[in-house]
């Protein structure tokens, strides 16, 4: 089994993701603990859920519990980022979505953050800018189709 380690050096653009993505997922540990104290599972912030259904709180639990596995996987994304692995892009933009999808209203500032922490990625891994040269149009000025001919 041969192990190969990449001895290069972290990019701007990856250190700058890595530190977003940190930033993003950090800025959003309150929201999860605000779910689960209105859920009624500790008390964070001494939020009374009051005469909530307990479907609402039951609800709430889980929105909590799936939000602390958003706010992890932003962060493995960051440590990913960090290290250049090819997987990292995705990550991070599966964990902005997911946020979107846990904790809507209050996802939004951490989810731009780690969104374009994503789009930092995604400019290191396409230094020709985003359209690769297989996306181009294959069709250039000077061909011409079954239908047209040269005047």
């Amino acid at each position: 089994m041969t192990i190969t380690h990449n001895r290069e050096r972290p990019t701007t653009n990856r250190v700058a993701a890595a530190a977003l993505a940190a930033l993003g997922a950090a800025s959003a540990i309150p929201i999860p603990l605000a779910q689960l104290d209105f859920a009624g599972l500790f008390n964070a912030f001494n939020i009374d859920s009051g005469d909530s259904p307990r479907a609402l709180l039951i609800i709430a639990g889980i929105g909590g519990i799936l939000t602390i596995v958003v706010i992890a996987l932003a962060f493995a994304g960051a440590a990913l980022a960090l290290t250049g692995a090819p997987s990292a892009r995705s990550i991070l933009i599966t964990a902005s979505l997911g946020g979107l999808v846990t904790a809507m209203p209050l996802w939004i500032p951490a989810g731009v953050v780690i969104g374009t922490a994503a789009f930092t990625l995604g400019q290191d891994a396409h230094p020709q800018g985003p359209i690769g040269e297989m996306q181009r149009n294959p069709l250039r000025a000077g061909t011409y189709g079954p239908t047209q001919r040269k005047a």
